[in-house]
């Protein structure tokens, strides 16, 4: 008799389109801010990474700017908690390895650029909000929901010095690596390894 390798959950993300984002960028979005996200988790994972894209009111049109970026979250959690009864609605299974993050043009704040809710003792979390003002920041926030930290980021060289998703501040003299440094890899299958 032969064993089946157990199949491991998928990773799920919402990424719910804000209406500021205009339509050129939003033909580009997987491309440009997703997939090279998903080929890193999916490399050290194990895992599918499965994207759904969506909008409508009254997520994509959710005041998401101010200086108060726990206040914003909180508001977003709670809008996030409906949008994930609506998703079981429609048949999506919303298990514990689904995360749901706004996308938007604009930053939350002059200094702040994306931020994710995350709980201890995991540091990890299902709602996040992330701008298309860097390349890496989808990636950062979703690193945060999968308990990615700031302490475990590199900047690592291959010809050029090239940031790790998890990097706190951008230096825009860097470039991006597009992959979690070998710290945040561990953290990541740490948490993923409690969710099957």
């Amino acid at each position: 008799m032969t064993s089946t390798p157990q199949t491991k959950n998928a990773i799920t993300i919402f990424a719910i389109v804000h209406d500021d984002v205009p339509k050129s960028t939003s033909e580009t979005i997987y491309a440009d801010y997703f997939q090279p996200l998903v080929s890193e988790l999916e490399s050290f994972t194990e895992r599918k990474v499965h994207v759904v894209f969506s909008g409508g009111k009254p997520y994509s049109n959710f005041d998401y700017k101010g200086k108060d970026t726990t206040k914003t979250l909180r508001r977003w959690e709670t809008l996030g908690h409906e949008y994930l009864v609506e998703m079981r609605k429609e048949g999506f299974d919303t298990d514990l390895l689904t995360k749901v993050i706004l996308v938007t043009n604009d930053m939350l704040n002059a200094r702040e650029a994306g931020v994710a809710l995350v709980w201890a003792p995991t540091n990890a979390g299902t709602f996040a909000i992330a701008s298309l003002a860097s390349y890496s920041t989808v990636g950062h926030e979703i690193g945060h929901l999968l308990g990615a930290k700031h302490e475990d980021s590199q900047v690592q060289y291959n010809g050029w010095w090239a940031e790790t998703y998890m990097i706190p501040e951008r230096d825009i003299i860097r470039s991006n690596a597009y992959a979690f440094s070998p710290a945040n890899r561990q953290n990541i299958k740490n948490y993923l390894a409690k969710k099957d």
